[in-house]
């Protein structure tokens, strides 16, 4: 007759249950040993063994040792093991089984009938399906019935007290506590080294400290122990980097060893030394006492790479043709400090180049003011006046770092934008200009063509004056010797040629807005250092601005009497005079003059629109509704939608923070962390569609607003908000991001 199958985890079962009774029988017999185990350790991790003598320090030790041996024996010899059946009890009692079914496994009938045997499977189903989950309790050794008064505790807490007061002496205390009569090492004297790296400045990085794990094996240690010997540090440091370390504790002087150079220590005092060097190159550092090592750190010197500078796009002039646009993107590991672009003639390569420096953007986290890691952008630069304006350059950008370091990018060959002139003199003095950036030595043909204008003095009509400028040019061509003849007679080349194309008007139009830049900038240094000093500076050129306007006004008024035009005043502007911009002039010099900076800016603000104001109704009156001028307005509209767009994101930043701030939730209100998914998301597609707008908006002017650079700004700090979750200050960035967008909207 064959046995029934018994669960298949029964046996692994049966052997835990052997090992828990095994455990709660244990237990009771070795605790009074390992009580006074543990009472001995507490004694000699407290030192306590140290103020007794000799014999009754032994005395102690062997009555330790034969107690704990006469309890081991007492408890051990009346431990029987635990049995096999045993251990199917307590599998039934933690079970909560009732009538032994283990036991009824093992079962046999005694008669071998049908009746029987089916009886007898019935019987064995029945204990099986009760077995199948069985269950094993933690071990109850009953500790607390054995120690009432729970000793137990009280010795195990003890101990755990005297490794804390012991510490790092701890090994040595319980090693003396065996040896009683031998005398003991001296404590050792604490040997503390202190090491840091200071990164160069250019690099904006934190000190950094070396690990201590080698120098804690420079603390001597009692004889017959063997010192671990620790891993050796690695350490990353840029190159340049100036290393310091601290040594106390010792008298003899360490050296410092780097790559087999070693040098000695400078002594502060008896027991503290100081060293400090350059970190140059990779390679392991040890500081050494007496012949042995005290700490080493294998270090790795990074080399500073040296920026990386690229035209993202071929250079060339602007879609206005006016200007020159440079795209450029840079790069570098500590951050570039200045970017230029270099332009040299592709005729005359030895020509001293022009450089053209290229802001750029604010410092990135992490770097030094003024530095950046990574930035690109594209730069418009007014070269229509240089001499150079018509021929073929070459271009490179060249990129510094903080440590000097330069990288150029590839040459780019364009020709720069010049102007387009109608008057056939100027068309001739320009084509001298250009000649004279050539060929600057040879001045023959230049000369030819100035002598052959000079002959056909009635070409100049009955304006003398511009007549004597040519015969001025020409003399100072033919007499000078100094180094800046040349480029003083292609800037009077330039200036005749702009007089005979455009008239006084021009002229005094463009020092106008030569006054007007030199009052805002007189205003900028006054506010940032309000000295008696600047204020006089600021209303001079209030007072020059002044000059500029009456010079501007009469010739407009002389050009409109020759034409038989009115003044080209915008009709759908308030009615301008030149009562009313001298008016504004006087009141702003008048405030500056007696201090009241306020008012001055607000006058001068007032002044600042009537004379956009006329400017553009000159442009106006001389391009109508030119194709530029509708650029203009779909700019504006433009920017009017990023300004609603933003509000949009601005609303959903404010209703998250007020939901958050509520005691409950409402239950169908949807997650936050994905409505600020999607905001972030459309922060970044409304910050790309800006810049790409500045972009066309600088092609088209030749400046951007700043105010939409800090717009730029703000919505990459929206976005990054978004990103981290904080709703509140991402509606802050937003609202100043829609402040600066209406900002420049307005200039």
């Amino acid at each position: 007759m064959t046995n029934p199958i018994e669960p298949r985890d029964l046996a692994w079962r049966r052997v835990l249950a052997r090992a828990v009774l095994w455990f709660e029988r244990l237990l009771p017999a070795l605790l009074p040993a390992i009580g006074v185990a543990a009472a001995f350790l507490t004694v000699a991790l407290l030192d306590w063994f140290v103020p007794l003598p000799w014999w009754l320090h032994a005395a102690l030790l062997t009555l330790t040792g034969l107690a704990i041996l006469g309890l081991l024996i007492h408890g051990l010899w009346r431990l029987s093991p635990p049995e096999p059946h045993d251990a199917d009890r307590r599998l039934e009692r933690d079970s909560g089984l009732s009538h032994r079914p283990l036991a009824a496994l093992t079962d046999r009938p005694t008669q071998d009938d049908p009746v029987t045997l089916a009886l007898w499977r019935a019987h064995i189903a029945r204990g099986l399906a009760k077995v199948r989950h069985l269950r094993l309790n933690w071990p109850s050794p009953g500790m607390a019935r054995r120690d009432r008064r729970a000793l137990r505790m009280g010795v195990g807490l003890a101990l755990f007290a005297a490794i804390v007061v012991a510490g790092r002496d701890g090994p040595s205390r319980i090693a003396a506590a065996f040896a009683p009569g031998l005398p003991r090492l001296p404590p050792a004297r604490a040997v503390e080294i202190q090491a840091w790296a200071t990164p160069p400045s250019y690099t904006g990085l934190a000190p950094i400290f070396l690990k201590q794990d080698a120098a804690r094996a420079a603390v001597p240690v009692p004889a017959l122990r063997m010192p671990a010997v620790p891993a050796v540090p690695a350490v990353t440091v840029p190159a340049g980097a100036r290393l310091t370390i601290n040594l106390t504790g010792g008298s003899a002087l360490p050296a410092f060893n780097a790559n087999g150079a070693r040098t000695p220590f400078i002594a502060l005092d008896q027991a503290s030394f100081q060293h400090e060097t350059t970190l140059i190159q990779s390679g392991r550092v040890t500081i050494e006492r007496s012949g042995s090592d005290l700490a080493a750190w294998d270090l790795t010197v990074v080399a500073d790479q040296p920026p990386l500078a690229r035209w993202t796009t071929p250079p060339g002039p602007s879609e206005a043709g006016s200007r020159v646009r440079l795209p450029w993107t840079v790069s570098d590991d500590y951050g570039v400090i200045e970017l230029h672009a270099d332009l040299r003639l592709a005729m005359r390569p030895d020509a001293t180049p022009l450089s053209v420096p290229i802001p750029l953007p604010g410092p990135t986290q992490g770097t030094p003011a003024g530095a950046t890691k990574t930035a690109r952008g594209i730069h418009p630069q007014d070269l229509i006046a240089h001499p150079w304006a018509g021929l073929e350059v070459d271009a490179v950008l060249v990129a510094r770092d903080g440590a000097g370091q330069t990288g150029s990018s590839e040459v780019a060959r364009f020709t720069l934008p010049e102007r387009e002139f109608h008057n056939e003199i100027a068309k001739d003095l320009i084509q001298i200009r250009k000649g004279l950036s050539l060929h600057p030595a040879d001045r023959g043909d230049a000369l030819a063509v100035l002598d052959d204008l000079m002959q056909h003095a009635d070409r100049f009509g009955s304006d003398s004056g511009a007549y004597l400028n040519l015969s001025a040019i020409y003399y100072l061509l033919v007499r000078g010797k100094s180094a800046d003849t040349i480029p003083d007679t292609q800037a009077r080349l330039w200036n005749l040629a702009l007089y005979l194309e455009e008239g006084q008007t021009e002229e005094t139009a463009r020092a106008l807005e030569a006054a007007r830049k030199a009052v805002r900038d007189a205003m900028d240094a006054q506010a940032r250092d309000p000295s008696e000093a600047n204020r006089k500076a600021l209303e001079q050129k209030l007072t020059e601005l002044r000059e500029a306007i009456d010079r501007h006004m009469r010739a407009m008024m002389e050009e409109a009497e020759r034409d038989h035009q009115a003044l080209p005043f915008d009709p759908s502007a308030e009615h301008l005079s030149n009562e009313d911009l001298d008016r504004l002039a006087e009141e702003a010099r008048q405030a500056a003059k007696e201090g009241r900076m306020d008012e001055a800016r607000e006058k001068m603000a007032q002044l600042e629109k009537l004379l956009e104001q006329l400017k553009q109704a000159r442009a106006d009156k001389g391009q109508g509704n030119s194709q530029e001028r509708q650029k203009a307005r779909r700019q504006m509209g433009a920017v009017q939608d990023l300004v609603a767009r933003e509000g949009g994101l601005l609303d959903h930043a404010d209703a998250r923070a007020q939901s958050a701030s509520r005691p409950r939730r409402i239950p169908d209100q949807p997650d936050a962390a994905t409505d600020q998914s999607v905001d972030k998301s459309t922060q970044q597609a409304l910050r790309r569609a800006l810049g790409e707008m500045m972009q066309q908006f600088g092609d088209l002017t030749g400046e951007v607003p700043p105010a939409l650079g800090e717009a730029d700004l703000a919505m990459r700090d929206s976005a990054q908000k978004l990103g981290a979750g904080d709703d509140r200050a991402a509606a802050e960035s937003a609202q100043h991001a829609i402040e600066a967008l209406q900002k420049g909207a307005r200039e």
